[in-house]
C-alpha cells in the first residue's frame, strides 16, 4: 500500500501533458496501473512552424510485489515542427521530458516513416539520472513521409537501472510517440 501511494505521489508530481490538462487525484491513481507506451498527436496542415505535445506514456512496475519501489518512467516530448502536409512534415527536433524514479538507460533513439523505415537514429546508449524531470533536444532536422494511413514516429527503447529484484522489474520497453497530419 506504502508502494501504491509513493507511485501515485510521485507520478502526479510529474504532471499532465499539457497545462490545459488537469486530472483529480483519483483519475491519476487509476492511470499509475497502466500507464500507455503509446501516443498519437495530430500536426495542422500548414506552411509555417508549430510545437505538437504529446501526452505522458512510460512503463509502471509498482503493482508487482516483487518490485522495488521506484520502478516506473513517464515520458513525453514536444515535436518542432515545419512545414506540414497531407504526406509529411519537417521534424526539426524532438524534445523529450524524462520523469524517472531510478537511472534510466535510453539504448537509442529513432524517427521512422510512415513504412517504418528510419529516417534518423541516435544510438549507442546514454543515461537519464533520477530525478524528477529532465529535458533533452533532439536536433533531426528531416523531412519525413507519413504513408496513406500510418503516422510518422518518435520512438526511445529504455530500460530501468536494476535493484537486485527480478528481471521483468527493469524490462526493455518501446516508447512510441506517433505523429499525424489532420487531413
Amino acid at each position: 500500500m506504502a508502494v501504491m501511494a509513493m507511485a501515485v505521489g510521485s507520478l502526479a508530481a510529474a504532471g499532465p501533458a499539457s497545462g490545459a490538462d488537469s486530472q483529480p487525484a483519483t483519475a491519476t491513481a487509476k492511470a499509475v496501473r497502466g500507464i500507455p507506451t503509446i501516443t498519437t498527436q495530430t500536426a495542422k496542415v500548414k506552411g509555417g512552424s508549430q510545437k505538437v505535445h504529446s501526452a505522458n506514456i512510460g512503463q509502471n512496475f509498482h503493482s508487482w510485489p516483487e518490485c522495488k519501489p521506484g520502478a516506473s518512467t513517464m515520458e513525453k516530448v514536444v515535436w518542432n515542427l515545419g512545414k506540414v502536409t497531407r504526406s509529411s512534415a519537417r521534424v526539426k527536433s524532438v524534445k523529450v521530458r524524462y520523469y524517472n524514479e531510478r537511472e534510466l538507460h535510453v539504448g537509442s533513439a529513432y524517427v521512422h516513416d510512415g513504412n517504418h523505415r528510419t529516417q534518423w537514429l541516435k544510438a549507442n546508449g546514454w543515461y537519464i539520472p533520477k530525478g524528477p524531470e529532465e529535458w533533452r533536444t533532439y536536433k533531426i532536422n528531416k523531412t519525413v513521409k507519413f504513408s496513406k494511413s500510418k503516422p510518422l514516429n518518435f520512438m526511445l527503447k529504455v530500460q530501468m537501472a536494476t535493484a537486485n529484484e527480478p528481471a521483468w522489474c527493469h524490462a526493455r520497453t518501446d516508447l512510441t510517440f506517433q505523429l499525424k497530419p489532420n487531413r
